[in-house]
This record gives structure tokens, sequence and C-alpha cells, in this order.
């Protein structure tokens, strides 16, 4: 079989029970879908050697790639290498390059080689070491006579990362039928399921590329992904779903490939010669915060004030006039007074009272609102879902204000 399917193990009691975040099968995962290769499962598993065992044979039922990370170390509890070569059949031998490596790891570091760490240097026969300038735990491929290949690499993500970036993903590139390829349309105004409806005969009959919605605080994504050779074919490919996309989502489709909202609104603040300001009661300073950290935030952005509480921050822009209690209204106040103060043609004001969000915009002095009563989920998800519905106003005035009938 030249095309095979991949499953990640990673091995360690630390990640099982969460005291360690498991960051090495993102890593992975992400590398194989550039190398090409299929991964449809994913384990974690404890330093035990019995349930690692059954691991490891229940994957090789279901893949003919395993990688592992973790379990390399010298000792006792790091059995993994043990484990896989009793599992594949193969005998562990003393490779003297690999020893060597880890004493010259030593001698550099000006420490004395423990006995324990000869027991990294075992390798399995007829199999491939796999160097680690980082640490003293090579890793290594082994091969089972039924087919099977087992890519150990070290747990710790220093060690493992540019150990698959230079020599495991371009092993593995001989089994790949094509790299995948994909592009982001980010979705705001839409929850997953509204959006997925309204692609399902494009999500469903999907197969080269495919489409794959997604969900998270505020907006939604589709992925469309396509297997190709080259980054060209792949875009003959999966351009034309893209537009077919955009235009059925229209104006909730804000961009492909684009990190998040603020991005797209310090582009155009920038297009357009525009200095913005931010003034937000009860979001913790969220807005500001998020388009503080695009890149062009020191041309974009002006003064940004955040309270706990409207009143603050209309003491703050010394307003005479007390605000009104109508939310909306105190948006509509605030931006006002935030423009003129700080001098800025566009101006953002944001009020979470609750469950109640509101928001106001000021472009060119001209004003627009929005107003929401959110379900109750807790303060991050009003302060989200605030921001999200004050950038996409934002949005939707600088780049397709006809879609308001602006």
């Amino acid at each position: 079989m030249h095309h095979k399917r991949c499953e990640i193990l990673s091995v360690g009691t630390e990640l099982l029970l969460g005291d360690t975040l498991n960051t090495n099968a993102h890593y992975l995962a992400q590398g194989l879908s550039r190398v090409g290769l299929d991964l449809f499962i994913q384990t974690v598993v404890g330093d035990n050697p019995e349930r690692l065992k059954q691991a490891v044979r229940d994957a090789m039922a279901r893949a003919e790639i395993l990688l592992f990370t973790g379990g390399l170390g010298p000792t006792t509890d790091d059995l993994t290498k043990e484990v896989v070569a009793e599992c594949f059949g193969r005998e562990l031998v003393q490779d003297k390059e690999a020893l060597d490596e880890i004493k010259a790891f030593y001698a550099l570091t000006g420490r004395v080689m423990p006995k324990s760490n000869e027991k990294q240097a075992l390798m399995p026969r007829g199999g491939i070491l796999l160097k680690n300038a980082q640490g003293t735990a090579p890793g290594c491929i082994m091969f089972s006579d039924e087919g099977h290949i087992a890519v150990l690499m070290p747990g710790p993500p220093r060690e493992m990362q540019p150990m698959f970036d230079s020599e495991v993903a371009p092993f593995l590139q001989q089994y790949s039928a094509g790299r995948l390829y994909s592009k982001v349309v980010r979705v705001v105004g839409l929850g997953e399921s509204r959006m997925a409806e309204m692609l399902s005969d494009l999500i469903e009959s999907g197969t080269n590329p495919t489409l794959a919605p997604y969900a998270k605080n505020g907006e939604a994504s589709v992925r469309v992904t396509s297997r190709a050779k080259t980054q060209e074919e792949a875009n003959r490919l999966i351009d034309p779903v893209v537009a077919e996309i955009m235009r059925r989502l229209g104006p909730h489709a804000y961009g492909v490939d684009v990190p998040n909202l603020e991005t797209v609104i310090s582009k155009r603040c920038l297009q357009m010669g525009k200095t913005l300001c931010i003034v937000e009661a009860g979001t913790s300073g969220l807005a500001a915060q998020r388009m503080q950290e695009t890149k062009d935030a020191d041309r974009v952005c002006g003064p940004c004030l955040s309270a706990p509480e409207t009143a603050k921050l209309a003491q703050a822009l010394n307003m005479a006039d007390p605000l009104p209690g109508d939310i909306t209204q105190a948006c509509l106040g605030l931006a006002r007074q935030a423009a003129a103060r700080f001098q800025t043609p566009v101006a953002v004001a944001i009020i979470v009272t609750g469950q109640q969000a509101a928001c106001a915009v000021q472009v060119d002095e001209v004003l627009h609102t929005d107003a929401r009563v959110l379900p109750a989920r807790g303060k991050d998800y009003y302060s989200t879902h605030a921001t999200q519905m004050a950038f996409d106003l934002l949005r939707l005035i600088m780049t397709k204000g006809q879609s308001l009938g602006l």
C-alpha cells in the first residue's frame, strides 16, 4: 500500500491526567496534514506497559503508520521503545552511533553520563536511527513484518518538533499521494449549524475538496481542503468552492485565510487613512486589547478607555450631561463624545450590562447602533459577543455599507 493511514499515540501519565498540555499531538496533526497523510485517531496512554501494549495493538489494527511521542527516557517507566519492539516482533540492540551521540551530548554540557542513559541507545534491529540534537533521547523508526511503521520521538516539544521537521516528515512524504492544502472562510453573525445548513450540499458531496465547518466564540468558519501535488493545482480545486461559499453566505463571510475581525478592520482603516478610538464598559477592555494586538495598531489605534460601568467612562470623557438609562442611547453618546475628544474619524462604544449588550459605531460623524439580549452564559461570553457585534458592525460600515442600506 503506497498511501498509508496514520495514528498518533502520546505516551505519558502526565498527559493522561492533564498535568501537561499535549501540544505534541497538535503539532504532529498539523505536520501530517502538510505531508498529506490521513490521520483518523489520536490516543493518549499512561506509562503502564500492559495498557500501552494494548494501545499499540489496537492502533496496528487501524493504521499502518504509528507515531509515538514520549517514553524514550532513561528511567524504568520509560517503556515506549521496549513495548513497541515487542508488538512489532523486533529485537533491541545497542547502537554505537546512538550511544556516541548521547556521550557527546553529556560531554558538551560538562556532565558525567549516568549508566542508565545507555538504555536510550537501544535501537530496533533493522530500524532507522533518528538523531536528537536537543537532548539525550534519540528517536527511531521500526518496521513490522506485516508492513507497519512505528516512528518513535521524544516527549519534550523542543526535542520532538525539530526531529519531526528535519527527519520524520521527509521520510513520510514517500507514503503520501499528494499534500493537503486548505483555505478557511471566516464567518460572523451565523452559528455553525445555520452556516452548515446553507452549505449542506457542498459539505455532503465534497470529496476533493472537502468542507469542514467549525465553531468558536462569537463566530464560525468553514475549512476547504484539497489533496493535490502543488499549491496551484489545489487552488484550481479550492477557489471555485470558496467563491460559492462566499456567494451563499454573503456579508456574513468576512474573509478568507484571515485570523480575525480586528485584522480586517485594521487593514481597512489603514487603506482609508482613518484612526479609531474605543470606549467600553463591562468588557474588561477586550475590544481595545484585540485591536491593539493587530500588526498595524500603532498606525490605526487612537486612545482607548475601559471601565466597569458607563458612569466612569462619562466622567473620563468629561461629559457634562448624565448618560441615558437606555444602553443603546448611552452608546451613542459615548461614541460621539469619544470621537470629538480624541479627534478620530472612527469611534466605537460598547456597553455590557448583565445579559444586555449594545454598541455604537461612528464613522465620519455618521452613527450606527446594534443591541442584543444574550443567552445566560457568563461574563467572558458576553464580552466576546459584544466585541464581535461591534467589530462586525464597523466592518460592514467600512467595507460593505450597501448591505446595511447606508
